[in-house]
Parts: C-alpha cells; structure tokens; sequence
C-alpha cells in the first residue's frame, strides 16, 4: 500500500527527474537569435535525440518512454509510473495532482528559457504500466510570472 509520503516521495521524484533530464541531458535548443522556424526544426530535432535514448528509467519509478514536437509549437512527454499502487496513489489525489503541476510549472519558467522566450506550450503525459492516464499536464510558458 503506497503511503501519502511515499506518494509524494514519488511525484518529488517525477519532478526532480524532469528538472536533471532538461537541465543536465537533454536541453538542447539554439540561441534566441534564431528565427522561430529553426526553432522549431530544432525541437522535432530535440525530439528525435532524445528518442534515440529511450525507453530510459529516469528514476526509480519512472520511465520516459517518448518525446514529440508539436503540433505547433509543443512539446510532449510521456512518462510511465511503473510501481502501479504509486500510480492509482497520484491519479486519485487532486491535490498531489495540483502540486506536480505547480512544479512542473516551476520547472518549465525556471529552466526553459528559450521554450519560454519562444511560447512552446510543454506537455506531460503520465501513465501507468497498463496505459491509463494518470494526468496529462499542459504548461503555458505565458504563466509564468
């Protein structure tokens, strides 16, 4: 039976892992002097690298399993909880919902300058090992304050 600190161990860890995977990997974007088509080449280009590598554990309960650019300028990913009672855990928690989201908000004004100087909308989907949704999360970087 997953606990609420270990669901919320869980989500802290989905955000982490997100946070270390644009920072450190996977961020990859051209400079802003760039017109806005090249970069939007350059995230199906970010995409596509990024897919090279996966499927990839990205912690201990979470597997990225593919990245997509567009439609427009967007950008996904989707993620697989893989401890299943995690997974029920977070679905039927709004509020540990509403915190992940709040996070990954966060994360998109914090460490994705050039996403958020250019408007791309990112996005992440969650699921459970059967395929379910758990949550798919819609981050406008012109929220950001």
């Amino acid at each position: 039976m997953v606990t609420a600190k270990s669901a919320r161990l869980i989500v802290a860890g989905v955000v982490v892992s997100i946070a270390i995977f644009f920072s450190v990997k996977f961020y990859r974007i051209s400079s802003l002097s760039e017109q806005n088509e090249t970069f939007f080449i350059n995230l199906a280009d970010d995409a596509e690298r990024l897919n090279a590598t996966l499927p990839e554990m990205v912690s201990e309960n979470i597997r990225l399993d593919k990245a997509t650019a567009g439609p427009g300028n967007s950008f996904h990913y989707n993620y697989t909880i893989v401890d299943n009672d995690a997974a029920t855990k977070i679905a039927g928690d709004p509020e540990e919902l509403s915190k992940l989201k709040m996070q990954l908000q966060e994360r998109v004004c914090d460490l994705m300058p050039a996403y958020r100087a250019n408007g791309t909308i990112v996005n992440y989907a969650l699921r459970d090992n059967a395929g379910a949704v758990i949550a798919d999360i819609s981050i406008n970087p012109r929220d950001c304050v």
